[in-house]
């Protein structure tokens, strides 16, 4: 495995790295796997981040950043978001949501979100693995979850990366039909004692 660095994006822009400056490395990032990926770090991330929707972490490669380059191995961004749960029933609310107070007349709850996540095809599993991107976005979220709690957390994706992936690391899905773009929306309930 490579050594790697986190910085977060926000943290970037205040040091004084412009637009113009992080352009290069964002145009750098490729994932042919998930497009979206690339064109939400190219075009969004950015905005993102300054308008706090989400924040943005980047892991980057050690021996590049030691040259004075960002070269990009991957990055996830968090956010907040509030799940539709007016519809489900009792029993898939006791799933998802556990012993939560009045937790059957809920109609919404609140989660965290991963919003993106992906590795850069510059990089393989063994220079930096799936889990070990997961388990520092993971990271990032216990520390919010110390500060003002939380129990679920949620994310979309496709089939195939639910079975190569997500389904591996605890995550469930909450309906079994995708959405117009063919996504899923998985969950997990926090438990970061494990």
């Amino acid at each position: 495995m490579r050594e790697y660095i986190i910085f977060s994006l926000g943290d970037l822009i205040k040091g004084g790295y412009t637009e113009e400056d992080l352009s290069p490395f964002f145009n750098d990032f490729s994932c042919d796997r998930e497009k979206d990926l690339e064109m939400f770090l190219r075009n969004r991330a950015i905005t993102y981040d300054n308008s706090n929707f989400g924040k943005t972490s980047l892991i980057i490669d050690k021996s590049s950043f030691d040259q004075g380059k960002l070269d990009i191995m991957a990055f996830f961004t968090i956010g907040q978001t509030s799940v539709d749960i007016g519809e489900l029933s009792n029993n898939k609310k006791k799933k998802l949501l556990g012993s939560v107070p009045g937790r059957d007349k809920l109609l919404s709850y609140q989660a965290y979100l991963i919003g993106q996540l992906g590795r850069s095809d510059k990089y393989t599993t063994d220079d930096i693995s799936g889990e070990t991107i997961l388990n520092e976005c993971y990271a990032e979220i216990r520390k919010v979850q110390r500060v003002v709690g939380g129990r679920l957390l949620l994310l979309e994706c496709r089939e195939h990366m639910y079975e190569l992936f997500y389904q591996k690391k605890g995550f469930e899905k909450l309906t079994e039909s995708p959405d117009e773009q063919g996504l899923y929306t998985l969950y997990r309930r926090l438990k970061f004692d494990d």
